[in-house]
């Protein structure tokens, strides 16, 4: 059977991103050709058997999923797609304001390398104008979280007629990273970022967040549950809420669907 979506080729060089890692992570690193999905590598190893930073990448997923479900297209060299254990401490828990944190860290390496209009969509996503190029999903299990993102490299038009939401990628905006150097970087800038995380909390990523905010002062249809809620967006607080004003008053919102309304 023929499949619907081109070959790159060559295949991820394993070599490559594990050279372009600091020492202490070149170890934790496993490059597949092709897998389900990078959350589910990790998510099924033993707790014993996880090494806290460990990280998985591809270019291609079979099962690849998004937020609340959602099913992420990976055909082979279309998109990046990482995940990366983080392990938390003897009696905490992750907050899940770390995927804000995490998407402060991979919006500044995509800027770095050659995509500098990308910018987030609260709480998750990662935009150009009002495109989608990626997207993070943070999955929890009994010793800590397991941090996951997509990013678009260059999609087929296949893939683009199957995407239900405006889409764009690297190649389109004008980035030349090959997926081995961009691997690299966000594990880098991910294990700092949990680093700081650890240490310092969001509050150390809020500065750098509003000036990424793809949100800030638009006017937004905000759906939480059974409820919708139109006004304009505000920001985040520190707990990584979207703030909303809507009718002379102010709202946060831990968890919701956002979409941009027209001015």
């Amino acid at each position: 059977m023929t499949s619907l979506f081109p070959v790159r080729c060559p295949l991820l060089n394993a070599h490559a991103i594990i050279a372009a890692l600091p020492d202490g992570m070149r170890s934790s690193l496993t490059v597949r050709e092709s897998v389900d999905s990078t959350q589910e590598v990790l998510l099924g190893v033993g707790d014993a058997m996880r090494t806290d930073r460990s990280a998985v990448v591809t270019d291609h997923q079979t099962a690849g999923r998004g937020r609340r479900g959602r099913e992420w297209q990976s055909p082979q060299g279309a998109s990046l797609a990482l995940s990366m254990f983080a392990r938390h401490g003897a009696g905490t828990r992750w907050s899940p304001a770390v995927s804000l944190a995490l998407g402060v860290a991979a919006t500044e390496v995509l800027q770095r390398y050659g995509a500098p209009d990308v910018r987030l969509k609260w709480p998750n996503d990662l935009v150009a104008g009002e495109r989608k190029l990626g997207g993070i999903l943070i999955e929890t299990c009994t010793d800590g979280l397991v941090a996951g993102i997509g990013i678009n490299l260059t999609l087929p038009a296949t893939v683009r007629e199957i995407i239900a939401q405006p889409c764009v990628d690297l190649a389109e905006l004008g980035s030349a990273v090959s997926p081995e150097t961009l691997a690299a970087a966000l594990i880098a800038a991910w294990n700092e970022a949990f680093d700081l995380f650890l240490a310092c909390g969001l509050t150390a990523f809020l500065p750098r967040w509003c000036t990424l905010d793809a949100l800030a002062q638009r006017p937004v249809r905000v759906l939480s549950g059974d409820t919708v809620v139109e006004g304009l967006a505000c920001g985040i607080d520190a707990q990584g809420c979207l703030l909303v004003e809507s009718d002379g008053q102010q709202r946060a919102f831990s968890s919701a669907e956002v979409s941009v309304r027209p001015a």
